[in-house]
């Protein structure tokens, strides 16, 4: 039973990242300027940021490879790259702005 409560909860995490990510990128994508602007992107950015530094992503990455998660669910978000590089790009664009961008 707990089982399945922890993987319903890993999904619902998993969706949640995947709508912030796919969000963030698309943003990226159309205009960069507007990430290091946007006072509701450079909240997604930190979500994202949390969930992959403080751990929670790599749980949820090797729940994936333990073949856990179901095989419909869009899970772009456990990429080992996609999220480094999206994080990276957007590092770099702010510090090219010289912004603070991550102070809490």
């Amino acid at each position: 039973m707990f089982k399945r409560y922890r993987i319903k909860k890993t999904i619902e995490r998993i969706e949640y990242m995947e709508r912030l990510f796919d969000e963030v990128s698309n943003a990226v994508a159309a205009d960069g300027d507007r990430v290091l602007r946007d006072a509701a992107i450079k909240e997604k950015v930190k979500i994202l940021t949390r969930y992959y530094d403080n751990g929670q992503w790599l749980k949820d990455y090797k729940c994936d490879e333990r073949g856990e998660l179901p095989p419909g669910l869009k899970r772009g978000i456990l990429s080992e790259d996609g999220m480094y590089n999206l994080l990276c790009d957007i590092e770099q664009m702010a510090s090219e702005d010289d912004i603070q961008y991550n102070e809490e």
